[in-house]
């Protein structure tokens, strides 16, 4: 029996799918499908297509979203107390040999928190049978983080995310998203895929900060808000994945 591949968790954005991911993600998918187990992660919260979504995956639905981050008091419950992180960790924990994570967009973010969350161990045991407090946290097995395009924790500290001209700081979001980063920065490596005309932009740069400065890696390229279209640069990612999760 050959040996079970190592596995790559991927998150979507907001107002997609796991299938319509897929889709999106098909050049990176298939450089890396050789060599790892790919799972595409569905979020659970039903919302409206997300930019870009239309014509093209009309019909593609249901449209999805990881968390409500219209306001911050939303946002804040999210991060807080709310129960996808939890169980999107519990669900990496479940499936065993999970390396690597690879999150687009608003999933960046939330590839980030759960990475954080095996790291510290928190909420570990949760709902797995386990007694409170039974044994020190696992060691993480995530050792790395690829983020696309993607989106930070109360908007980094920004109203009106998305927005051309309207990359103001807004006092409720930025006392929030520094209390969030304050909890702790992901030790795993990390790649960071920072496109120049990405209306988001401002975000992915502030979600860096989210990562180990001294294990990540931050490519400033061209394009839009989506998974990169180019042959070399999809083989730059996939070279970067691999190098990172056979260290």
């Amino acid at each position: 029996m050959s040996k079970p591949k190592p596995k790559i968790l991927f998150f979507h954005g907001s107002g997609t799918n796991a299938d319509i991911f897929r889709l999106q993600a098909r050049k990176l998918h298939a450089l890396l499908e050789p060599h790892f187990d790919l799972r595409y992660l569905s979020a659970s919260v039903p919302c409206a297509p997300g930019p870009g979504v239309l014509p093209f995956f009309e019909g593609c639905d249901p449209y999805l979203t990881w968390l409500d981050d219209s306001t911050a008091a939303a946002e804040r419950a999210f991060w807080a107390g709310g129960e996808e992180i939890p169980r999107l960790a519990r669900e990496a924990r479940r499936l065993g040999g999970v390396v690597a994570l690879v999150g687009f967009s608003q999933g960046a973010k939330v590839a980030m928190e759960v990475a954080r969350r095996l790291e510290t161990g928190e909420g570990e045991g949760e709902g797995e049978g386990e007694g409170e407090g039974s044994s020190s946290p696992s060691p993480s097995p995530i050792k790395m983080v690829l983020s696309v395009c993607g989106t930070a924790p109360f908007h980094g500290g920004f109203v009106g995310g998305g927005k051309a001209g309207e990359h103001v700081v807004d006092p409720e979001r930025e006392v929030l998203y520094r209390e969030s980063l304050k909890r702790g920065v992901v030790k795993a490596a990390s790649v960071h895929w920072i496109a120049a005309r990405d209306p988001w932009k401002a975000e992915s740069d502030k979600l860096v900060g989210f990562f180990d400065e001294g294990t990540r890696t931050v490519i400033q390229a061209r394009g839009a808000h989506h998974m990169p279209l180019d042959d070399k640069a999809n083989e730059q990612l996939a070279k970067l994945v691999m190098e990172a999760v056979t260290r």
